[in-house]
């Protein structure tokens, strides 16, 4: 009688001690880590655009005159964005061939602005950011046109 006491006592002190040790998770905030409302309230576009041209200059090799007129379209890219935004709201698609466009004229401010060879640093470095590595669509459409 006495074992069987005691086996059930130690049975329920694990079981006890086991269901004590999973506390319920506490409420965490999460922190955006890209662009808008993190942990710091909304960030200052100007500070964006000179971060931005700042880190193009040091990968690319920017003169101090590109770096400034790069910073400079920047900074209108992401006002013209937010004017578009604002206009379509929820309807992108809506505006999609509007955003294409001015898409497609920052593109082209940006090649009069760097070099052949740092454009195409530029061109290497925005696919690999999207994961392509430089063997996405965007890459075998290059080779074919090459061929």
């Amino acid at each position: 009688m006495k074992k069987t006491l005691m086996l059930l006592a130690a049975l329920a002190f694990t079981t006890a001690g086991t269901s004590f040790a999973q506390t319920a998770p506490t409420a965490t905030t999460k922190v955006k880590m890209h662009g808008g409302k993190g942990a710091h309230g909304p960030k200052d576009p100007a500070k964006m655009a000179d971060h931005k041209a700042g880190k193009m200059a040091k990968e690319l090799g920017l003169s101090a005159d590109q770096e400034a007129k790069v910073e400079q379209l920047f900074l209108a890219r992401q006002q013209e964005t937010q004017a578009l935004k604002a206009k379509y709201g929820a309807d992108r698609k809506a505006g999609r061939t509007e955003m294409k466009a001015s898409h497609d004229k920052y593109e082209a401010q940006l090649k009069s602005i760097l070099t052949p060879e740092q454009y195409a640093k530029f061109d290497q470095m925005k696919d690999e950011h999207r994961g392509h590595g430089g063997k996405g669509q965007a890459g075998k459409m290059k080779v074919k046109a090459k061929a």
